[in-house]
């Protein structure tokens, strides 16, 4: 199955095939320490609502504790 745009000149085109932007000067325009808390409620969230092997979920929760500021 071919999901693409309808008619004019993307017809056929998959919609997650168009070009990406060029990065300016490639910095986050965001201080890591303002969206962390954000990050991390949402880390916490996918954890909870996904499947984790009992003997993997300490290794997860230490990976994204490592990531804290």
């Amino acid at each position: 199955m071919n999901v693409g745009r309808e008619g004019g000149e993307g017809e056929g085109v998959p919609v997650g095939d168009a070009p990406l932007p060029v990065p300016e000067g490639g910095r986050s325009n965001v201080p890591y320490r303002e969206i962390y808390t954000e990050y991390a409620e949402r880390a916490g969230i996918a954890l909870e609502g996904s499947y984790i092997p009992l003997g993997m979920k300490r290794y997860v929760r230490d990976y994204f504790s490592s990531l804290e500021p």
